[in-house]
C-alpha cells in the first residue's frame, strides 16, 4: 500500500492550498493534523475553515482524513498506540503550521514554530523507523535573513541576529530540521498573500493592513520609498511549488527561496496607484494617493518594537511599527534553486491583485474562523470599537437594548431551551412580529444546533397546522396577538411559548408564558457545548405558496454564514467605514430579512444600529426618526412614495415642466424634500425585491436623481443579482453575486449555481433543485455587459386557444400602473382573447380610456377586451394572498369564477 503524506497547518491559508494541489496531483492518503479535544471536534473545526472550499469538504474521509492532534505536543497528542500506527502509514512530511504573528510573544512563536518543530520532527522518525520514508518538507520563511542586506543565496548559512522573534523562532525550527538526519526539504517563501485565483486567505495580515489602511484613505504618508519592491507571493503558487518539491531528488538537503521575480513584484507607488485606481472603478470611491516619504529609522523602531517581551498595545500605529522592518529591508532573494528546479512561472502581480483586493474587502478585512453565524454574532456583540446595538420600536417609543445585554439574553435563552429539552435538529417554530426577542430566540435556536422554522404571524390556522406537520416542529415560539388568537383553532398540539410582549394568555398545560420559559434558563449560562458542521441543517424557509401546497426551503449553517458575508460586501464601500443603520420591517419569516439582514451585520466592522419595528403599519411615521443608511423594501413603498411626489406641490409643479435646466434645479429640491420627509436622505442605496417593479415607475425615480436598485432572488436562492452602486442598470435585475453562475438554457430559462442556493426542500423531492444547481422557473436574458434582465416567469405564460404566448407578469405591471388600480389578475388561459380582473383604491373608477391607451403598446393577442372591477378586497384569510402578499390565482380565479365567466359570454 502507498505511503501516506501527512500535513499540519491544515486549517491555515498554505495547508489548505497544499491539500487542494495534492487533491489533484497526487493519489497517495492525505492525512491532515488538526487541533481538538477529540477526533469529532477537529473533523468539526476543518469543516469550518473549509466552508468555502466545496472541492475539499468532498474529499474528506475520501482522499483526506483527519488526525485529532497538535504540533506543540509531544507525539503530537497521540497515544503510543496511534501515533504508531500512522507513522507507518506516512512517507512524506510536508510540515506548514506556524504562527506569523509579529507582535506574539518570544513565548508563544517558540512554543508554536520551534517546539512545535521538533515535536513533527520526532514523529518523522519514528515513520522513518517503519521504512519507506521519503521527506521531511519544512515551511520557513524567505526572512531567516534576518538583518542581512543585499543579495541572500538559498545556501547561506543563517544569521545571529533578527528583527523580530518570529524570524528567530523560524531559524531555529530551520536548524533543528538540518539537523535531524532526516531527508529534508526547506522552502521559504515570502508574505504570503490570497489564492490568485479566488482571493481567498485566512487571514489579512501583512500587506493586507496597508491595502485597508490605503482603502480607507487612513494613509496619507507612506514611510517607505515609493521604489521598494515588496515581496507578496500568492498562496496557491507557493503549494504548488511545495507540491513539486516534494518529491525530487534533486530537492533532497536543499533551501528554496519560493518568491516572486522583481520584475513580477510590485513597487510600493505603482501598487498604491493600482489600488485608487481599483477603488475608483470597482468601488466608486475616489482616493487621495499618498505620499511617499522614507523614514528609515522606524525599521529599528520596527525591529525594538516587535522585540518587546510584554503584551503589545495593538492599534494603527503599532501595527504599521510592527511592519516597517519587512519594508525597509534592502534584500534580494536569490532562487537559482528554485528556478532550476521548479522554473520561473511565478505570476505577474497585476494578474492577480483584483481578486485580492475583491475577495478582502467582500470580507472587510475580518479574518476567516471557525465560528458559525450564530456564533459570530455573540462575538460581535463583545465589540467595544465597533458596537452593535439594537432598538425596539414599538407605539410606546423606542427601547434600545446593548450588544452585551443582547449577548446575555441569548446565551440565556439557549439555555432555557436546552432545559426545555431542545436538542441538535430538533425543528422550533417562530411566529411573531419583528423585536429584539424574537433575533434573540433564532440565534439561541442556532446555538443548540436546532432548527429554526419561521412561520408568517398572520398565517391561517389550517396552513400552521400544515406546516407544523409538514416541518415536523416540536415546540411553537408565538409572539403576537394575532397568531395566538388562532392557537385554540390549531390541531396541532405542540408546546407553545410565548414571547410576545404584553401578550395576554390563558396558561395551560400547553402554553407556557415567557417568564416561566426564562427562569428556565441558568443565571450566568456557559457557551452551549454543541458544534453545528457548516453542513448541518440551520433552517426551514416555506414558500409562499403561490402556486400549490408551502414548500419548505432547507438552508445550512454555512450558507447562513456564506450569505451574511456576502450581503455586506454589496453595501457601498464607505457606507462600511462609518455608522450604519437598518430598519427591519419585513417580516423576519421572510427569507431577505430573515437570512440576509439578520445575518450581515456581524459580518461589518463598523457600528450598527439595529432597528426592529413591532408594527408594519408604522413604517411611514418610523423611517425619519431611524434615517437608515441602507433600506430594502418591496415595490409598493416606493409607489406610494411616488403617489407623495405626486400629492406635493413642488412636485406637481415639477412633473408638469418641460425638460431643461429649470426642471433639473427644483428636480432637486423635490428630492430633498421627499427623501428627507420619507426618512430616506441618509440612505446610501435604495433597493426594492421580492417582486417585479414598474420599469416606467423605475425610470421616473431616475430623472428625479432617486437611483433604486433592482435586486433579484426566490426563497430558493435568497438573493441571486442585484445593481450596484454606480452600475444602477434598469429594467434589469442587476448582475450576479460573488460565486454566483446565472445561465440561460434553451428554452430561455435562469439557471443558477451558487453557495445561496438551498439544499431543497424538507421531505419533498424535486428535480429544480440538485448539487447547488437551481432551475429557477424564471425566463430572462444575459445582456453583454453581464445585466441580467427578466422576460417573465416559465410557469406565468397564459397560452390562449390560438395558441399565443402572453406573458403574466407583463400585462398585469402595465394594469397595476394605472392611477388608482391596487391590484389586478389577467385571465386567458385557453381562451380566445385575454381579460382582467381588477381591484381599485377608490370606488367609481373610470378605466376605459386608461386601459385603451395601454393596449396601444401590445399586441393584439396581448389586449386586454373586457374586464371586471372587483369591490371585495383580497385578503389573506380567504386564501387569496400569501403571508408576504402575493396572489394565489388559482384561488382568486376559483372565488370569482362567476365574473370570469360573464367576460366571456
Amino acid at each position: 500500500m502507498e505511503k501516506g503524506i501527512l500535513i499540519t497547518g491544515a486549517t491555515g491559508l498554505l495547508g489548505t492550498e497544499v491539500i487542494r494541489y495534492l487533491i489533484r496531483n497526487e493519489e497517495a492518503p492525505l492525512f491532515v493534523l488538526v487541533r481538538g479535544k477529540h477526533h469529532v471536534q477537529a473533523l468539526h473545526r476543518l469543516k469550518s475553515f473549509w466552508c468555502e472550499e466545496p472541492e475539499l469538504l468532498r474529499a474528506l474521509d475520501d482522499r483526506v482524513h483527519v488526525v485529532c492532534g497538535d504540533v506543540t505536543l509531544e507525539s503530537l497528542g497521540l497515544t503510543e498506540e496511534k501515533a504508531d500506527k500512522l507513522a507507518s502509514q506516512i512517507g512524506i512530511v510536508i510540515h506548514t503550521a506556524a504562527e506569523t504573528g509579529v507582535q506574539c510573544s518570544r513565548e508563544e512563536l517558540m512554543r508554536i514554530n520551534t517546539e512545535g518543530t521538533r515535536n513533527i520532527i520526532h514523529f518523522a522518525k519514528r515513520a522513518a523507523g517503519k521504512g519507506g520514508f521519503e521527506r521531511f518538507l519544512h515551511v520557513s520563511t524567505a526572512y531567516v535573513a534576518g538583518k542581512r542586506s543585499g543579495r541572500i543565496l538559498e545556501t547561506d548559512p543563517l544569521p545571529d541576529t533578527y528583527s523580530t522573534h518570529y524570524e528567530e523562532s523560524k531559524a531555529e525550527a530551520e536548524n533543528l530540521v538540518r539537523d535531524a538526519g532526516l531527508p529534508y526539504t526547506i522552502c521559504r517563501p515570502g508574505m504570503i498573500i490570497g489564492n490568485s485565483i479566488t482571493g481567498r486567505t485566512r487571514n489579512f495580515n501583512t500587506i493586507y493592513y496597508i491595502l485597508k489602511l490605503l482603502l480607507q484613505g487612513k494613509l496619507p504618508v507612506v514611510p517607505v520609498s515609493a521604489e521598494k519592491k515588496l515581496n507578496i507571493v500568492p498562496a496557491d503558487y507557493v503549494a504548488q511549488a511545495v507540491t513539486g518539491l516534494m518529491r525530487n531528488e534533486e530537492a533532497k538537503g536543499q533551501c528554496f527561496h519560493v518568491t516572486a521575480s522583481l520584475d513580477r513584484m510590485p513597487s510600493a507607488g505603482d501598487l498604491a496607484d493600482y489600488v485608487c485606481l481599483w477603488a475608483k472603478k470597482k468601488l466608486h470611491v475616489s482616493l487621495r494617493k499618498p505620499f511617499f516619504v522614507p523614514m528609515p529609522f522606524l525599521k529599528w523602531t520596527g525591529a525594538l518594537h516587535n522585540r518587546k517581551e510584554q503584551e503589545k498595545q495593538r492599534n494603527r500605529i503599532s501595527n504599521l511599527i510592527a511592519l516597517m522592518p519587512y519594508f525597509f529591508d534592502e534584500k534580494v532573494f536569490d532562487r537559482t534553486n528554485l528556478d532550476r528546479l521548479v522554473g520561473a512561472g511565478d505570476p505577474d502581480w497585476r494578474s492577480y491583485i483584483d481578486v485580492i483586493l475583491a475577495y478582502a474587502c467582500r470580507c472587510n478585512f475580518l479574518h476567516n474562523t471557525d465560528r458559525n453565524v450564530f456564533e459570530q454574532a455573540l462575538v460581535r456583540q463583545q465589540s467595544k470599537r465597533a458596537p452593535i446595538r439594537y432598538y425596539d420600536v414599538s407605539a410606546s417609543g423606542i427601547k434600545e437594548i446593548g450588544g452585551e445585554e443582547m449577548r446575555a439574553m441569548i446565551l440565556k435563552i439557549a439555555s432555557a431551551l436546552q432545559k426545555l429539552g431542545v436538542r441538535k435538529g430538533d425543528k422550533v417554530a417562530l411566529a411573531g412580529s419583528n423585536c429584539t426577542k424574537y433575533l434573540s430566540l433564532d440565534i439561541a435556536i442556532g446555538l443548540v444546533g436546532a432548527v429554526s422554522v419561521p412561520i408568517y404571524y398572520t398565517t391561517p390556522a389550517a396552513e400552521i397546522d400544515i406546516l407544523l406537520k409538514k416541518s415536523g416542529a416540536r415546540w411553537l415560539f408565538a409572539g403576537d396577538k394575532r397568531f395566538m388568537n388562532q392557537i385554540d383553532a390549531l390541531a396541532c398540539e405542540i408546546p407553545v411559548i410565548v414571547f410576545g410582549a404584553a401578550l395576554q394568555v390563558q396558561v395551560t398545560k400547553r402554553v407556557m408564558t415567557w417568564d416561566v420559559f426564562w427562569e428556565m434558563g441558568d443565571e450566568e449560562p456557559d457557551m452551549p457545548d454543541v458544534m453545528v458542521d457548516p453542513d448541518n441543517l440551520s433552517t426551514i424557509r416555506y414558500t409562499s405558496g403561490t402556486t400549490g401546497e408551502p414548500k419548505g426551503v432547507m438552508f445550512s449553517a454555512g450558507q447562513l454564514k456564506w450569505m451574511g458575508q456576502v450581503m455586506t460586501a454589496l453595501l457601498p464601500w464607505r457606507e462600511k467605514q462609518k455608522e450604519m443603520r437598518y430598519l427591519s420591517f419585513l417580516p423576519l419569516s421572510h427569507v431577505v430579512e430573515g437570512i440576509l439582514a439578520s445575518n450581515a451585520p456581524y459580518y461589518v466592522h463598523c457600528p450598527v444600529k439595529y432597528y426592529y419595528l413591532n408594527e408594519f403599519d408604522s413604517l411611514v411615521e418610523t423611517l425619519p426618526k431611524v434615517r437608515p443608511t441602507v433600506f430594502f423594501s418591496v415595490p409598493r413603498f416606493y409607489e406610494k412614495l411616488w403617489l407623495k411626489i405626486e400629492e406635493n406641490p413642488y412636485g406637481r409643479h415639477y412633473l408638469s415642466m418641460p425638460a431643461g435646466p429649470a426642471k433639473c434645479a427644483l428636480g432637486r429640491v423635490v428630492k430633498h424634500i421627499v427623501l428627507k420627509k420619507a426618512g430616506l436622505d441618509q440612505c446610501s442605496q435604495l433597493i426594492v425585491g421580492s417582486a417585479p417593479m414598474s420599469e416606467k415607475l423605475l425610470h421616473q425615480f431616475q430623472e428625479l436623481g432617486i437611483e433604486i436598485h433592482n435586486a433579484y432572488g426566490q426563497t430558493e436562492a435568497p438573493l441571486i443579482t442585484i445593481n450596484r452602486l454606480g452600475d444602477n442598470m434598469i429594467p434589469t435585475i442587476g448582475t450576479p453575486l460573488p460565486e454566483t453562475d446565472v445561465s440561460v438554457d434553451e428554452e430561455g430559462e435562469l439557471i443558477v449555481k451558487g453557495p445561496q442556493v438551498c439544499l431543497g426542500y424538507y421531505g419533498l423531492a424535486t428535480d429544480t433543485i440538485a448539487g447547488g444547481v437551481l432551475r429557477t422557473g424564471d425566463l430572462g436574458k444575459i445582456l453583454q455587459n453581464g445585466h441580467i434582465e427578466l422576460i417573465g416567469r416559465k410557469k406565468e405564460m397564459i397560452i390562449t386557444s390560438y395558441g399565443k404566448n402572453i406573458s403574466v407578469p407583463k400585462i398585469e405591471e402595465r394594469l397595476r400602473n394605472i392611477p388608482g388600480v391596487s391590484e389586478a389578475v389577467l385571465i386567458g388561459e385557453n381562451r380566445a382573447y385575454c381579460t382582467a380582473l381588477i381591484w381599485t383604491e377608490e370606488p367609481g373608477l373610470n378605466l376605459e380610456a386608461r386601459i385603451d391607451e395601454m393596449n396601444q403598446a401590445l399586441s393584439h393577442p396581448e389586449q386586454i377586451k373586457k374586464w371586471q372591477i372587483i369591490d371585495h378586497p383580497l385578503s389573506i384569510q380567504a386564501g387569496e394572498l400569501t403571508p408576504n402578499l402575493k396572489v394565489r390565482r388559482a384561488v382568486v380565479e376559483e372565488h370569482y369564477r362567476d365574473e370570469i365567466q360573464r367576460l366571456y359570454e
